[in-house]
């Protein structure tokens, strides 16, 4: 049995250096957690006593203290209760700082002061200080930081109405993805200090997957499984320099649209000639297009005759009906007047085609390898797929002069004294598909240069409708269903506007109610009232509106020769490329997928438009060179004033 007289006082005090001393140090002291024998009322009482004023102390402590005692008692000879009557009576009659035997096996827990008010406001500025320093050293995010994209797993979107189950999509999703992963991965090795920037996180080509995925998902429901198939072996074949190039691609159109969106504020130019109306009629006279040696682009400049349009109408019968489909190539039969077995307009079952152009995406300097085509409709390489739309019919179109003429012969403008001589006319047309291949639907015509509308009509083609192209000439079937028919008294009342339709961004917009006449033969004196033979006719692509209208004009002005591509013909600009770079205007942004279709007035001010600049820089070339105006008049350089200028040949020439 150990010897412990922790209860008096060790001889050598601070000084004592006993591993275990048997003597009582101050350090030692300790509420002493007193265990009462059996019967012991008294010992009972203030054990409670003791466990009550602490807190802090679990209730366990005091059975984890008081088993060991029992414990330490079994070896014992003694009664348990005569030994727990004497040790109580000692417990009792020694002092407060008795230690009890058990404590190396469970020690008392110690009873914690409550801290004074000062120890307590120490503490608490202290955490102050703290969480201060903490937050100066940790600042939050800035107000002015953009918020990061919301994390997305490799799992399809939910759709409204999903074009397959949720197997085949999630396994085509993941597909595209190990594609995306595994180039990406290859351009990581090969990226040096500028090709870094290219390189995708791993949350990026997760979107990027999702996003190509939900777009075939939603626009091309119909083809769903074959566009993603063709998706992924489309990036399984590609290279990594492909991939690059498609990935500068992608930043540089990013950065373009941003820089869009940045200059979006900015209103479109103006056009400030400094000249009168008449006086830039007069200047049109300097810049009008001959198309008398252009007849191989699609320009017609003499009209059929009578033995040539015999001859193609010989071979339209020879041939019993067989034509080339324009979208899909593909060989069909087409019935003018309806088959009369069955009623039927074409033969070869629904036409399966791409409605976008071909493009081929630009290579980054001093890259060598080959691109291929690709559809902007849905980014496809040319001969990876039939096609992404599908339509009712086939269709066709024939740009011959004399099969044109056989349907409705051209004329040429005739001489109109009542056609007003101080404008000119800009005008476009739209056309769809029939069985006697594309013919005018809708003709508009505005006044040049203040753009005042003169004529905007729905137009009944002569044959069956077998296509209108509602996605880019903006007539649709109920249009031309519910049109009424148009009368002379409407050349003098306003168009008016009916229901609102949704446009591409959301927006709605009114939607003319268009009034329709009987014929394209009809429509085309209805033009012919407007125009004589000397007024300047503004368009853009002039050939395909005249030959829809069968019209020969001699003066013309087309903004595809005044604004000529690079390659030349037969490459041109489109009219939207050109507004939007010479001008900073948007137009034709209602086709695509979300499609409302072209405006023909829209287009028909927009070809004005563009000759209003090229006046206004033909008037700046011809100030540096000496001509002014003097009184309202131009006049040439070294010229009297008394001597007024006319559009003599000299003046045209100069």
């Amino acid at each position: 049995m150990s010897l412990s007289l922790k209860h008096i006082p060790c001889p050598a005090g601070n000084n004592c250096t006993a591993f275990h001393c048997i003597f009582g140090h101050e350090s030692d002291q300790a509420p002493v957690q007193i265990v009462p024998g059996p019967g012991d009322a008294g010992s009972r009482n203030e054990n409670l006593e003791a466990t009550s004023s602490n807190q802090e102390v679990p209730r366990k402590r005091s059975r984890t203290a008081a088993a060991p005692a029992s414990a330490s008692s079994e070896g014992s000879k003694r009664p348990v209760q005569a030994r727990g009557a004497n040790l109580g009576g000692i417990l009792k009659a020694a002092p407060s700082n008795i230690e009890s035997t058990t404590r190396p096996i469970s020690p008392p827990p110690l009873k914690r002061k409550a801290p004074s008010s000062s120890t307590a406001s120490s503490i608490s500025s202290s955490k102050h200080l703290s969480s201060s320093s903490q937050s100066l050293s940790s600042p939050g995010p800035k107000p002015s930081q953009p918020k990061p994209k919301k994390a997305e797993s490799l799992n399809p979107r939910l759709l409204k109405s999903s074009p397959a189950s949720h197997e085949i999509r999630i396994r085509l999703l993941k597909m595209l993805y190990s594609e995306f992963s595994r180039l990406n991965k290859d351009l990581k090795k090969d990226a040096k200090d500028e090709g870094k920037i290219l390189i995708m996180p791993e949350q990026d080509l997760i979107i990027r997957a999702l996003d190509e995925e939900e777009h075939s998902a939603v626009h091309k429901a119909a083809v769903y499984t074959n566009v993603m198939k063709n998706k992924v072996m489309q990036y399984k074949r590609m290279k990594v320099d492909q991939w690059k190039t498609e990935r500068e691609e992608e930043r540089r159109k990013a950065m373009h649209k941003k820089q869009s969106q940045n200059d979006a504020s900015e209103p479109p130019k103006k056009i400030e000639t400094g000249l009168s109306p008449v006086q830039e009629l007069q200047l049109t006279k300097r810049i009008l297009t001959p198309v008398d040696k252009l007849s191989e682009f699609g320009y017609v400049s003499t009209v059929p005759s009578d033995e040539s349009i015999e001859k193609a109408r010989q071979g339209v019968e020879t041939s019993k009906g067989w034509e080339k489909c324009d979208r899909c190539q593909q060989r069909f039969q087409v019935f003018p007047g309806r088959r009369e077995e069955d009623g039927a307009l074409t033969t070869g079952g629904s036409c399966t085609f791409h409605w976008g152009k071909t493009f081929i995406a630009a290579k980054a300097p001093g890259d060598r390898s080959h691109q291929p085509k690709r559809y902007q409709c849905c980014g496809q390489d040319v001969g990876d797929s039939v096609g992404c739309f599908t339509s009712d019919h086939h269709v066709y179109k024939t740009t011959d002069p004399k099969r044109l003429a056989s349907t409705l012969n051209f004329a040429t403008t005739p001489e109109n004294p009542l056609a007003p001589t101080n404008r000119a006319v800009a005008f476009d047309c739209e056309m769809g598909y029939t069985v006697h291949g594309i013919e005018l639907i809708r003709l508009t015509a505005t006044s040049w240069p203040t753009g005042e509308e003169l004529l905007d009509v729905l137009v009944r083609p002569l044959g069956e409708i077998l296509d209108l192209n509602s996605r880019y000439s903006g007539v649709w079937p109920e249009d031309m269903a519910q049109a009424k028919a148009w009368t002379p008294d409407d050349y003098s009342k306003p168009t008016k506007t009916g229901d609102k339709y949704g446009s591409e961004d959301g927006e709605l917009k009114p939607k003319k109610k268009l009034k329709i006449v009987s014929s394209p033969e009809v429509a085309r004196d209805l033009l012919f009232s407007l125009l004589s033979p000397s007024t300047p006719l503004i368009g853009h692509g002039l050939e395909n509106d005249l030959n829809a209208v069968r019209i020969v004009h001699p003066t013309l002005i087309d903004t595809v020769l005044l604004y000529p591509h690079k390659g030349g013909l037969p490459f041109r600009y489109g009219l939207k490329m050109l507004m939007d770079v010479h001008l900073n205007r948007k137009i034709q942004q209602e086709t695509g997928p979300k499609m409302l279709g072209h405006d023909s007035a829209e287009d028909a001010r927009a070809a004005g438009d563009l000759v209003r600049l090229k006046i206004k820089n033909l008037w700046m070339d011809l100030q540096r060179k000496g001509w002014r105006l003097v009184n309202g008049d131009i006049i040439a350089p070294g010229q009297s004033v008394d001597g007024k200028v006319t559009l003599t040949e000299e003046f045209i020439e100069n």
